[in-house]
């Protein structure tokens, strides 16, 4: 009887094409605006998850100074790293009770510490680089050749470093493309300029009130010889370029990084490094290496961690725009309950003449239920194709206007099968509640007054 549904169902709907596709047009904008939507969150979710895992930075610990013990609530966190720290021999303060400096005999420590492949510190500050006609606004950090191999996976086109005091820089394809370079093929190093400001002479307690400030421009020649495919996000921001340690060092020596900067030099405070980049060789390592770590008296960042909470966002964002497309989809849904009642009343007789012929209230739900879904699986599968065509133009529209050539040109969203296959579930499952109420109604009708209907 079942089968007999469906194809009285399908004639039904044959001979209504016109009511039925407009219904089936709003499912279709419902269920288009939810994955449209939720596809850019996913997408998202995607670039970032596999932008942090290729680069190593699950595996990665940022170091600054300050108290990261005191930071902890759990009081049993903080034993943990109270003896973690005793074992490790490595106080949290020095006999002043001041938060120890990130030193090169600090880093050695963190370097000896079980689990940790190398630390470094982190040496950045904000440069202008200039190739012929072409200058761009910088922030250059520095790097290590230890950890090249890593670096290397990253690279777009060139290589990485050949020593620690090697006139190299690396920049980001968008750094690349500022300086009128081609991002995709480097076949010779590019000789470049890079500029920095500095303070000329001795500081003057005058330069705290804006009065001789005895400026200087600083340049250093290199050789562009790398690129790569994406910047990376640390505790200073976004990095634009880099060049080797070594030559990190020395030109950070003279380079202004704010007015911060200014008042240190004034005050010849020295406090070490800003902070450092701790590399862990297994992932399951990092917490117990952030434990020690804060341990030591300073604080840390991990990406595995903000990585977590970030998935929590994304669930939450998507839930949020599919709320949004969610009201198109009901509006659609009291679209199927207008034509599905209209429908009762136009076959009030004919409903009557099935049901004197032995037909039961089952059969007669069944009827109009499975007309609703109908609606409801054209509607989804249409809905699923119109998501994909306003995600692609959006996404085409987005590199041509906000992006414009700042990167690669590629999806950002992702429809996966899941998301598929749940909007079409959506679609069916909405259009057969929405079309419950009329069937019902259709069922209950007394034949003989159905007969009688005109």
């Amino acid at each position: 009887m079942f089968r007999e549904a469906v194809r009285l169902a399908v004639g039904n709907v044959s001979r209504a094409k016109l009511r039925y596709v407009l219904t089936a047009l709003g499912i279709m904008i419902g269920t288009g605006a939810i994955v449209s939507m939720v596809s850019f969150s996913v997408g998202m979710q995607r670039e970032i998850s596999e932008a942090v895992s290729s680069s190593g930075l699950l595996t990665t610990v940022y170091v600054t100074p300050g108290r990261g013990v005191s930071e902890r609530t759990d009081p049993a966190d903080a034993d943990d790293a109270g003896r973690e720290e005793e074992q490790s021999g490595v106080g949290a303060a020095d006999s002043t009770g001041r938060d120890p400096a990130i030193d090169d005999s600090l880093l050695a420590r963190i370097s000896a510490l079980d689990g940790v492949m190398h630390a470094f510190p982190l040496v950045a500050f904000p440069a202008i680089l200039t190739r012929g006609r072409h200058q761009a606004f910088a922030t250059v950090s520095g790097l290590p050749t230890v950890v090249n191999e890593s670096t290397r996976k990253r690279l777009n086109a060139g290589a990485t470093f050949v020593s620690e005091t090697d006139s190299s820089l690396i920049a980001t394809a968008s750094l690349a493309r500022r300086l009128g370079v081609s991002p995709d093929s480097l076949s010779a190093p590019v000789p470049v300029t890079l500029s920095v400001a500095a303070l000329s002479g001795k500081p003057s307690p005058l330069m705290a009130f804006g009065l001789g400030m005895p400026f200087e421009r600083r340049t250093y020649r290199l050789n562009l010889v790398g690129v790569l495919k994406q910047g990376m996000m640390g505790p200073a921001g976004r990095t634009d370029a880099y060049i080797p340690l070594g030559i990190a060092r020395d030109v950070s020596t003279f380079a202004l990084r704010g007015a911060q900067e200014i008042l240190r030099n004034i005050s010849a405070q020295s406090g070490g490094y800003p902070g450092a980049e701790v590399h862990v060789a297994k992932l399951e390592d990092v917490e117990r290496v952030v434990r020690q770590v804060e341990g030591m008296g300073l604080s840390t960042f991990s990406i595995s961690e903000q990585l977590k909470e970030m998935r929590t966002v994304f669930v939450v964002m998507s839930g949020f725009l599919g709320a949004i497309g969610g009201v198109a989809l009901f509006v659609g849904c009291l679209g199927i309950m207008n034509i599905m009642l209209i429908s009762v009343f136009e076959r009030t007789r004919d409903i009557g003449v099935m049901k004197s012929v032995g037909a039961r209230q089952r059969d007669v739900l069944n009827l109009f239920v499975i007309e609703a879904g109908m609606v409801g699986v054209v509607g989804g599968l249409s809905g699923v194709l119109l998501g994909l065509g306003v995600a692609e133009v959006a996404n085409r529209l987005m590199f041509a206007f906000v992006v414009k050539g700042e990167m690669p040109y590629h999806q950002l969203y992702s429809i996966p099968a899941w998301l598929a296959a749940g909007a079409v579930g959506l679609a069916v499952g909405v259009s057969v509640l929405a079309g419950l109420y009329p069937a019902r109604r259709a069922a209950r009708l007394d034949p003989v007054a159905a007969l009688r209907y005109e």
